[in-house]
């Protein structure tokens, strides 16, 4: 049997990675083996290790880096525990691929471990481009380093094939995130009202808001304050559901200011560390807007046609469908995007990022090549 292991470091790359894992679990041909580590160990994070787990997914090991996103030093000697963690998992596990998705700084250990052990790696979301981020050199260098590429876009498979001077390998799949919706049944609103305790009458909005990694601690702390203050006043009939910021440098200065918010208007801003994927796309269908700087505003919200504002510049470079407004960090013009996104001609359907079946195609590539 062929062994494929699945790195998952986050809660909103495991919604990218849930039906792979399915897909391989569910193939005779092929062993699954999932390293949860980043944020999925961490308790201010939700520990979300425990709903891969709830899911019915094995985790056959757990790499705890001991993450320290304080300073630009600190995340560079958790990065050093990543590579020390993901040399002892590879070589124990002996995978004959290792699977990773996307740009977040510790895949740079995570993945030089696997080139160095002469592991082949399959990449997903390479060719993209976030030119607001250090991701972007982030993803280029795993390109580079990897056998196999999984691109959502024909656009971002051009862009591999330019970096790598070559075609092999490339294979356009779509978003594995949207395979959820052609795989389970959404909450309702009922349900989602009663599990989180909402107003089931009133208006609903989802915010998630990362830290920019080009931009310094005082950046952030405006971009966040800014938001705050727009959405206190632009969305006060609604209620608003919040998620925490990333584990990126200025991620903790964000959530505390979303914390102090919360506090203060309780019965407007309702958080939740980590909604889990379910409770997340379900929300998202239900909600009269999305707002913040999350990749699921790009990449998900078009899928169900629902109004987003973008926030600043952690995506730019990203094509953007006509659901999404974007706008800078200043209150006024974040309160003008949020009065455009609601006047109704925003609510409009793309399926350009994938049409929800990704996660197949992938395997049937990995049981044949690797």
């Amino acid at each position: 049997m062929k062994k494929i292991c699945v790195v998952t470091a986050t809660r909103a790359e495991y919604g990218y990675l849930k039906w792979l894992m399915k897909d391989i679990q569910a193939d005779s041909s092929l062993e699954l083996q999932v390293i949860a580590t980043g944020t999925h160990l961490d308790k201010a994070q939700g520990h979300t290790v425990d709903q891969i787990i709830a899911d019915g997914i094995p985790v056959t090991a757990k790499v705890d880096a001991c993450l320290d996103n304080s300073t630009p030093k600190a995340i560079c000697e958790t990065m050093a525990r990543y590579g020390n963690g993901f040399a002892e998992a590879l070589a124990r596990l002996k995978p004959d691929v290792v699977v990773v998705l996307g740009d977040r700084y510790e895949l740079l250990p995570i993945c030089s471990n696997a080139f160095m052990m002469q592991i082949p790696i399959a990449h997903l979301s390479g060719g993209d481009v976030t030119e607001g981020a250090l991701d972007d050199g982030i993803r280029n260098a795993v390109t580079m380093l990897a056998t196999y590429h999984f691109p959502i876009t024909e656009d971002c498979a051009n862009n591999i094939r330019r970096m790598r001077g070559e075609d092999k390998n490339v294979f356009v799949t779509g978003s594995t995130s949207l395979d959820f919706f052609n795989r389970v049944q959404l909450m309702t609103r009922g349900e989602l009202a009663e599990n989180l305790g909402l107003n089931v009458s009133k208006k609903w909005a989802l915010c998630t808001l990362h830290p920019e990694t080009k931009k310094d601690i005082a950046y952030n702390v405006k971009m966040a304050k800014n938001f705050i203050i727009a959405m206190k006043e632009s969305l006060a009939d609604f209620q608003v559901v919040i998620t925490n910021a990333n584990a990126d440098f200025g991620g903790k200065e964000i959530n505390k200011l979303m914390s102090e918010v919360v506090d203060e208007n309780a019965s407007q801003f309702a958080p939740v560390p980590s909604l889990g994927q379910k409770r997340y796309l379900s929300y998202m269908k239900q909600v009269e807007l999305v707002l913040g700087n999350s990749s699921s505003g790009i990449l998900e919200t078009p899928f169900l046609g629902v109004p987003t504002v973008n926030v600043g510049e952690r995506q730019k470079g990203r094509y953007r469908c006509e659901n999404i407004i974007q706008t800078g960090i200043e209150k006024f013009d974040i309160q003008n995007a949020i009065k455009e996104a609601l006047c109704g001609k925003y609510a409009m359907k793309s399926t350009y990022w994938g049409d929800g079946n990704a996660s197949g195609k992938i395997v049937k590539v990995l049981k044949g090549a690797v």
